[in-house]
């Protein structure tokens, strides 16, 4: 069984997350720590030089979280593997329950996510969600922010689950190539999960796994990270969404969007927008060959839940999350 912890300037939460893992039930464990250099990493280098058994990853740029949970996908060997982040706190029966789960049922899902918690707060940080890629842009976090009044009592199929806490055999992730490493960071999650919905495989939360995510620092947006939400939202159309949509897509999402922008309305900064939005024209070719590749079943495409519309904006992709 295999553990990928990805790391990157979160010192304060990284020896938390670490003996949350070092003290699971599950005892045969490979836990691998992916450090993203930043100016913490000799705290970090500092906290993961106590755990001789910690194997260590120390990536020379800043990979973002897909390149960066490629590295740490490419060195696992165990029969599963459980990616995690360094700002989140496992129950010390998480990964007992994955397993159990996985091994004692015959119709279990491919890929499994715990209940997530806020930390701080104890309330549902995220139990799955749901997604559609329409005329509009649906997406839903299903629990986020209710108090657990036992709403969530047996394994249940989703559309989407966040990338911070995912669970899988080991040829699973190999048979997808691990997430898209053009992404960075933002919706790569999201394009993952269009990919397992498309294969017709299963998404599912466990709720007796559980886990507890810091909850996020109050911080502006850097202009790369809306970047990243911008050129990510159009790729994921371009790749997943039905072709009926598509005009329709481009229309409220591209050319609204865009007049907005330039006159100053769209919430973001003009560059920052049309950098975007350049960088899915010149992917387009590669992205609609590799679609063509791969017919889209629409009927795959949303989880089986509610969705809430959410409304339509230059940063579709934001979502609750502690992401860098």
């Amino acid at each position: 069984m295999s553990i990928v912890l990805l790391n990157y300037n979160r010192p304060q939460f990284l020896q938390q997350a670490l003996t949350s893992l070092l003290t699971q039930s599950y005892k045969n464990l490979q836990i691998t720590v992916v450090d993203n250099p930043s100016p913490s990493s000799p705290d970090v280098k500092n906290i993961v030089g106590k755990y001789p058994n910690v194997r260590v990853i120390w990536n020379d740029h800043n990979l973002g979280y897909t390149g960066g949970m490629n590295r740490g996908i490419e060195q696992a060997n165990g029969d599963y593997l459980f990616l995690t982040e360094d700002d989140i706190v496992l129950e010390n029966d998480c990964i007992s329950r994955l397993v159990d789960y996985m091994e004692g049922n015959s119709t279990a899902a491919d890929l499994i996510a715990p209940m997530m918690y806020n930390k701080t707060a104890g309330t549902l940080r995220c139990a799955g969600g749901g997604f559609e890629l329409g005329g509009v842009y649906r997406f839903e976090i299903y629990g986020a922010g209710e108090e657990d009044t036992g709403q969530y009592q047996e394994a249940f199929d989703v559309g989407y689950i966040a990338g911070a806490a995912m669970f899988a055999h080991r040829d699973f992730w190999q048979s997808y190539k691990g997430f898209r490493e053009e992404y960075f960071m933002y919706g790569e999650d999201i394009e993952l999960c269009a990919r397992v919905n498309k294969r017709g495989q299963r998404i599912a939360v466990l709720p007796q796994a559980m886990v507890y995510q810091f909850e996020p620092l109050e911080k502006s947006v850097s202009l790369d990270i809306q970047f990243h939400k911008i050129k990510n939202f159009f790729s994921i159309y371009l790749l997943h969404a039905p072709a009926r949509v598509l005009p329709i897509f481009v229309v409220r999402y591209v050319l609204l969007n865009g007049m907005r922008t330039l006159a100053g309305q769209g919430g973001m900064p003009r560059r920052t927008f049309f950098r975007g939005l350049w960088w899915a024209v010149c992917k387009s070719p590669s992205l609609i060959r590799e679609r063509l590749s791969q017919p889209l079943d629409s009927s795959k495409n949303s989880s089986s839940g509610p969705v809430e519309v959410m409304s339509p904006s230059p940063s579709p992709l934001s979502v609750n999350s502690s992401r860098r």
